[in-house]
């Protein structure tokens, strides 16, 4: 899920910050979204600072209010800025959100079938745990052994939710572990997404069916800890593609699966659910 920091934010009212850019008139809600996207994409304005209210902006870009509540609910819907009734604005700027918003519309758009991203979730974990066995410290490793421990005692993990977690957890801890944030930001959404689509068509078979589903993939998962341990990459690539291997027969062998497209109204929900989740 894409949980981002400024979700657990106080909701007292900040202190608005000062725009970064000088004050200057503009002809549109357009250049109000321009200029505000850059600053915030820049890191100029920061994650969770409350933007100035709407009649300090106006008179900062020398336009009229009904403008800049034009550009800001244009903002909005890019997921750059979080509105806070009763608060202000808030610049979000989180990561993960906004690749796993583009990513999941684009995907709609070009009609993606979920075998067609698990293709791709498949390269890149490919190349994650190839160059994760070079790259990973100490910490990487303790942070892949915990996830590890963690799906050793799936009776602990009692219900949907506690196993996406806990199955995710290893994955996006391996690619965290490569140190590529592009990588990574477009892993984390498409396992989420896999994951979730996969456990909500298939609900119906129970907490029991997953547990044991999960258990007989630690073989695969030791074997990629132990390469990426070893500091073994042809090793880890390879274990990594054993386990994506024993991952896509489940997928090809459920025709429901192996239909699904990413425009299909209920993956649509399913998707819309986890872009709410990370809010």
């Amino acid at each position: 899920m894409f949980t981002s920091p400024e979700a657990t934010m106080a909701t007292t009212r900040k202190p608005a910050v000062s725009l970064p850019t000088a004050a200057r008139s503009v002809k549109a809600a357009d250049g109000i979204i321009e200029s505000l996207r850059s600053d915030i994409v820049t890191q100029r304005l920061p994650q969770g600072a409350r933007l100035p209210n709407e009649r300090a902006l106006a008179e900062h870009f020398g336009v009229s209010q009904p403008t800049i509540r034009e550009a800001i609910r244009a903002l909005a819907a890019m997921g750059l800025v979080e509105v806070r009734h009763g608060s202000g604005a808030y610049v979000r700027g989180d990561s993960n959100f906004l690749v796993g918003t583009a990513l999941q519309i684009l995907m709609q758009m070009q009609d993606v079938g979920l075998l067609e991203a698990l293709d791709v979730r498949t390269a890149l974990g490919l190349m994650s745990a190839h160059a994760a066995a070079d790259t990973a410290t100490d910490a990487d490793l303790e942070q892949l052994e915990a996830t590890y421990e963690v799906l050793e005692d799936v009776a602990a993990l009692r219900d949907h939710d506690a196993l996406i977690g806990a199955v995710t957890g290893f994955q996006i801890a391996l690619s965290r572990a490569a140190h590529n944030a592009l990588a990574t930001a477009i892993e984390t959404v498409l396992v989420s997404l896999i994951m979730h689509m996969q456990f909500k068509v298939l609900r119906a078979r129970g907490i029991r069916y997953w547990q044991q589903r999960t258990t007989e993939f630690q073989p695969d998962r030791r074997k990629i800890l132990e390469a990426v341990r070893a500091g073994d990459a042809d090793a880890s690539r390879a274990a990594m593609s054993d386990y994506l291997d024993h991952q896509r027969r489940y997928f090809t062998d459920d025709p429901e699966l192996a239909r699904l497209r990413l425009s299909d109204p209920r993956a649509i929900r399913i998707a819309a659910d986890l872009r709410m989740d990370g809010d």
